[in-house]
């Protein structure tokens, strides 16, 4: 008949130590997590105050809509010579 001498390797962390070391890697994971979440609410704060304000810009600004305003007539005129031409679309719209 076999015999088989198996010894298990002896633990050298106690529970206490154990649970101090699954606190501090907690600890630090969730403070990532809070970090990162805190990041990802401050730029949506960012993001609706910057929308807010153009809005704001909008509603006191005389000419509201791109085709009334004498600024961007002339620059078809001038340069890109009509709304939808080729040079038009390529310099000012994107995909």
């Amino acid at each position: 008949m076999a015999r088989y001498d198996y010894v298990e390797k002896a633990v050298k962390v106690t529970r206490r130590e154990f649970l101090g070391i699954v606190g501090v890697a907690g600890a630090v994971l969730w403070t990532g997590a809070y970090v990162a979440t805190d990041l990802v609410q401050d730029r949506t704060k960012y993001i609706k105050m910057r929308a807010q304000g153009i809005y704001k810009d909008d509603e006191k600004a005389k000419i509201r809509q791109s085709h009334n305003n004498q600024a961007v007539t002339d620059v078809y005129k001038k340069f890109a010579h009509n709304p939808l031409s080729h040079l038009a679309e390529e310099l000012f719209h994107t995909n």
